[in-house]
């Protein structure tokens, strides 16, 4: 499948780290995110990771921290496609893994299952300061910040 286009830019995948980041005011995320002006795309991992985070805050902080974090969130990803975790993406996911293992660079599961629903939806570029978890996917671009 091509990479996907808008308007003749790229449509960027954001990694967890990168909703993460955001989240939580991580300081160099919001002018990168501000300066991107075409769709941004997130996965089911993706809100399944920020899931986790979330019910820790509850636990660990407060339900108002809970609360204000959960908000923040949903008002982010508002605009945006979520990609699911489908039989193609799942199947995707377990080749990339495959080929990993076979070269003795193994990523977490997540990550593989992020790039399996990426590239079936034609999608190669994320952003992302977990380069190491990306760069070893040879059909994918790394946006680094």
């Amino acid at each position: 499948m091509e990479e996907i286009r808008c308007g003749g830019e790229l449509i960027v995948l954001l990694d967890t780290t990168a909703c993460i980041d955001f989240l939580y005011g991580y300081k160099e995320m919001k002018p990168i995110i501000d300066q991107i002006d075409e769709p941004l795309q997130i996965t089911t991992v993706t809100v399944y990771e920020v899931g986790i985070g979330l019910e820790r805050a509850r636990r660990k902080k407060s339900e108002a921290r809970h609360d204000e974090l959960k908000r923040k969130w949903l008002g982010f990803i508002s605009n945006m496609q979520i990609l699911p975790l489908g039989m193609k993406e799942a199947e995707k996911a377990a080749q990339i893994h495959d080929i990993l293992e076979s070269k003795g660079t193994m990523i977490d599961d997540n990550d593989i299952l992020i790039a399996g629903i990426m590239l079936v939806n034609g999608f190669k570029t994320i952003l992302t300061r977990n380069v190491q978890h990306f760069k070893n996917i040879k059909e994918l671009r790394v946006i680094e910040y």
